[in-house]
């Protein structure tokens, strides 16, 4: 699997993050850290960048790699 580390600056609560684990969930993948504080989500997946972000995009959040 591949390892992401996204920021997700709308993320503010339980249900946001309930909602970005369910989209990462429906790829096939899971969160290993999400940060409610800093806005960032640690995430693997076996799926490009794009389609993790398009699928995070579909949940009603922006995001984006962190380098």
């Amino acid at each position: 699997m591949k390892k992401f580390t996204l920021i997700v600056p709308e993320m503010t609560c339980g249900h946001c993050e309930k909602r970005i684990r369910e989209a990462v969930s429906s790829l096939g993948g899971n969160v290993i850290s999400l940060d409610l504080e800093t806005k960032i989500v640690v995430a693997e997946a076996d799926v490009s960048s794009e389609e993790l972000l398009k699928k995070i995009d579909e949940a009603g959040y922006d995001a984006e790699i962190k380098s």
